[in-house]
């Protein structure tokens, strides 16, 4: 299992995760997106409203964006509510179309939370959904499949497997975000690095922001419609990425890895 730590900027803790508080529990949410785990907290931590989660699963990767001892605006209960104050936030990605990619994102998830169960010396019980908290119906696919379903696959690992850290780089380090300007002609964006979904585009000439190339796709960050508003995205053209010429300090990120015995 990789997790990859994402830090929040300070400047963002008013809007993101305004408050220390000590976590008593998890909360488990579904994207209804299809964007990748990185994808999905780089959009977040790039909005500029009161929209926020700790933690995003893919298909093989976790991706923490929020300290755990802050709060968050998940849970859809107030900037106190037990589910957005005291709850670590979890949002399992690839839950809008379904298929292979949100069933494998689901068993990294109930992994991942079983790592944070064994962690943090809690059980099973303090485990809950979106629903239980504000009465949204979320995480939906998961809900659908059964909540119970999901519980057991918690308590295999659990149960079965003991967690062990290794590989890990604890000075973390500097990733660079460039700046890219579009070509002549209207780049696609698409909102995962298969290339399936569109969801936007850079026009001709176009700045947008590069976080660099995953799955042989850059990804972008850039601005809706001239608006103060992000979109994070996947690119098909590579040869522009290399050739960028503005960089600056983003986040600094902390890989390890965690194998199951």
């Amino acid at each position: 299992m990789q997790i990859t730590r994402v830090v929040c900027p300070t400047s963002k803790y008013s809007i993101k995760c305004p408050d220390i508080t000590k976590k008593e529990g998890i909360t488990v949410h579904n994207t209804y997106n299809d964007a990748s785990a990185m994808s999905e907290v780089s959009y977040m931590l790039g909005r500029p409203d009161k929209v926020s989660f700790h933690v995003a699963v893919d298909d093989y990767r976790v991706v923490e964006g929020l300290d755990f001892n802050r709060s968050c605006y998940a849970a859809g209960d107030g900037r106190y509510g037990f589910g957005n104050a005291k709850t670590i936030n979890i949002e399992i990605c690839y839950s809008k179309s379904g298929g292979e990619r949100f069933t494998n994102a689901e068993k990294l998830c109930a992994e991942y939370i079983a790592y944070l169960l064994k962690k943090y010396g809690w059980g099973i019980e303090k485990v809950g959904t979106h629903q239980m908290r504000s009465r949204k119906y979320c995480p939906h696919r998961t809900l659908d499949l059964g909540w119970q379903r999901f519980l057991n696959l918690i308590k295999m690992y659990l149960n079965n497997q003991t967690p062990v850290i290794n590989n890990v780089k604890n000075d973390g380090s500097d990733v660079l975000m460039k700046t890219y300007q579009n070509g002549s002609t209207t780049e696609v964006v698409y909102s995962d690095s298969n290339c399936t979904n569109r969801i936007g585009s850079l026009n001709p000439r176009e700045k947008c922001d590069c976080f660099g190339i995953f799955n042989n796709r850059a990804m972008v960050r850039y601005k809706v419609d001239g608006s103060n508003n992000y979109k994070i995205g996947f690119c098909k053209w590579l040869g522009g990425v290399k050739k960028v010429w503005q960089s600056q300090r983003f986040v600094l990120q902390l890989s390890y890895n965690i194998t199951f015995l």
